[in-house]
């Protein structure tokens, strides 16, 4: 009898132990062991990205079980060869930074990102239309933003109210400012080829300048870039660089920008609305020294238009924590989720039903300019247009800033890039 009841109690013991593991296994909502998952990023020389992505990670881990490690790279470069080389692998971060659109479209075609649509379902009514089209490649959905930025042009207060300046609302008058700054010793706009991505700035911005649409055509492939109006929207940035409207290039607008402000080395800086908090605010620039405007075309049939950008998160379709990594989006698309890093970065949140009276009023005052002026949303070169010509372009505009009387050779060169890419059959 003794002996029958120990069976008893080992078969007892067994049931239990086996609806525990199936609980754990198959209950999506449990995680037995708390774990964390990686999150690549290539923000490493911006120390505010990478704090924020901590808190993240202990926010999640506290709401869900599930933590956040970042991992940072200190150069665009260096992150492509990292990710490029890890992402069809075991060893991909589970959850990594990246770039929407065509820049996106190529992890796609290399099937080495996960597939986010349901989630993107789940939260319809949180992100826009516009949004999910952006992270839409064939009929399904990767990545999400974790933030959206604009691109205003970011002023010194202090200097235009010195010096009598008023905020530009038409071409003339912003070249105006330029004069006045110069004759005043302070170089008008603060411009950079430190890893060579912030060449691209002026030649997208004289882009939307001329025409929206040539822009978008000319990053789809429709347009070529010795077309003459593309050359046309290039002389204008040409007569800046001759004029000397920028800085000497060789100065680094991301790690030294709080001291160049705070001591008058430049006038203006063209960059996205993460440029106010994570490089001035943290570099040691008051926040009443700081306006932003929204940069007035040079071609007034242009209409009024702005540069944006998404930060997009992708998970690793080969990583070994890949589900739990999506359980980590689910959370982060929610509104306590987004809500939660914007509020961190001082950004704006990617889910559009999140409270944003966390951020600075100039945010606010770029949010409602934008929103209520009829201001067109175009997107950032870097995301537009294709990596294989975009990292080739990109050289190609740092020499001519060196060297405007380059213009016609620059335009011949990146074309013949394009081209190739472009005739390519499975560029298509």
């Amino acid at each position: 009898m003794k002996y029958t009841w120990r069976i008893v109690r080992v078969l007892i013991l067994a049931t239990i132990c086996i609806v525990i593991a199936r609980m754990f296994l198959f209950n999506p909502t449990i995680n037995p062991i708390p774990i964390n998952v990686k999150l690549a990023h290539d923000k490493g020389n911006l120390p505010i990205f990478q704090e924020n992505f901590i808190k993240q990670g202990d926010m999640a881990k506290r709401n869900i079980g599930i933590g956040i490690t970042p991992v940072p790279s200190i150069s665009p470069d260096l992150y492509l060869h990292q990710m490029k080389a890890s992402l069809a692998t075991d060893l991909a971060p589970e959850l990594f930074t990246w770039w929407s659109t065509i820049r996106a479209k190529e992890l796609v075609d290399d099937d080495v990102v996960g597939d986010l649509t349901d989630l993107w379902d789940k939260y319809k009514n949180d992100y826009s239309e516009d949004m999910r089209k952006a992270f839409t490649i064939g009929d399904k959905v990767y990545g999400f933003p974790y933030v959206v930025e604009y691109w205003p042009v970011w002023y010194n207060k202090t200097i235009f109210m010195r010096l009598g300046l008023d905020v530009p609302s038409t071409w003339p008058e912003f070249i105006a400012i330029c004069k006045k700054l110069k004759a005043a010793g302070v170089p008008p706009i603060l411009t950079s080829l430190q890893n060579d991505w912030p060449s691209f700035i002026w030649f997208e911005e004289m882009m939307i300048g001329e025409d929206p649409d040539l822009y978008d055509d000319l990053c789809r492939g429709k347009v070529k870039y010795t077309d003459p109006r593309v050359v046309k929207a290039c002389r204008v940035w040409k007569d800046m660089i001759e004029k000397g409207y920028f800085t000497d290039p060789s100065l680094n607008m991301l790690t030294n920008s709080g001291y160049l402000w705070n001591n008058e080395k430049f006038g203006m800086v063209l960059c996205g609305t993460w440029y106010y908090s994570p490089v001035l605010i943290a570099q040691g620039v008051k926040e009443q020294s700081i306006g932003a405007f929204i940069m007035p075309p040079h071609n007034p049939g242009a209409g009024k238009n702005i540069i944006f950008e998404m930060g997009p998160l992708f998970t690793a379709k080969h990583a070994k924590n890949a589900v739990a990594a999506k359980k980590v989006v689910d959370w982060w698309m929610s509104r306590e989720g987004s809500g939660y890093f914007a509020t961190s970065q001082k950004a704006y949140p990617g889910n559009l039903n999140t409270d944003i009276s966390y951020l600075p009023p100039i945010k606010k005052n770029i949010l409602a300019t934008i929103q209520n002026g009829n201001i067109r949303l175009m997107n950032r070169y870097w995301e537009a247009t294709p990596e294989p010509i975009c990292k080739q372009a990109v050289l190609k505009f740092g020499e001519f800033m060196l060297n405007p009387g380059s213009l016609e050779q620059m335009l011949k060169d990146i074309d013949r890039i394009a081209d190739t890419y472009w005739t390519d059959s499975s560029h298509q």
